[in-house]
């Protein structure tokens, strides 16, 4: 009787059970099996920020990439967004750590900080929003105090001119009216100075 062929096992790696497969094919399409769909990396993100677990799988080899995809993520967004996320210096700081002897400490520090600050993010965001808002409210008021101190000025500066303008302006008129009548009592002056002298040679034709 001749023997059966055993199927060889194929090596499957064993994820939670909520756990999406997401499939890489090597037209480097992706292809979700819980929703039997291609997806793309835009998709991946939206399941990052959704905290949805997936892993994702070379197609032929059953190998996890998703470390290589996660890296392809973040460079195409360090790339795309003016707003990065990794300053110069801490790429740096971070290649340098590669072989370094305490670069195995590395992957767990950051995991935990970032893990630290996720965790105290509304924390973080409401003290973020109080330092904002005490500085608004300083503004506020010193641009009150400024407006104060701008409206003073000007009121200041308008009694004394409307306190001055005017009285000058008054003087002015004083003077003027004075000299007005002193013209007109010359005039009236000479005027009857020349009757006298005309009445005079009047009388000295008798």
């Amino acid at each position: 009787m001749p023997k059966l062929k055993e199927k060889k096992a194929t090596k499957r790696n064993i994820y939670p059970e909520d756990t999406i497969v997401i499939k890489k094919y090597p037209n480097r399409r992706l292809y979700n099996t819980s929703t039997s769909a291609y997806i793309v990396l835009k998709d991946l993100i939206g399941l990052v920020k959704e905290d949805v677990e997936f892993v994702v799988e070379d197609a032929k080899t059953g190998e996890d990439i998703t470390r290589s995809i996660m890296n392809q993520i973040i460079f195409e967004q360090e790339s795309q967004h003016k707003d990065f996320l990794l300053p110069l210096e801490f790429q740096k700081q971070l290649i340098s750590m590669y072989g370094d002897a305490y670069g195995h400490l590395v992957p767990d520090y950051l995991t935990q900080s970032i893990g630290l600050f996720v965790s105290e993010r509304a924390q973080i965001a409401k003290a973020y929003n109080d330092v904002i808002n005490r500085n608004t409210d300083a503004m506020m008021e010193y641009g009150k105090k400024l407006a104060e101190q701008n409206t003073k000025i000007f009121m200041n500066s308008w009694d004394m001119m409307s306190g001055s303008i005017p009285k000058a302006s008054s003087d002015k008129k004083k003077e003027k009216l004075v000299s007005n009548k002193h013209d007109e009592a010359n005039e009236l002056d000479d005027i009857q100075q020349k009757i006298d002298a005309l009445q005079s040679r009047l009388q000295s034709l008798k």
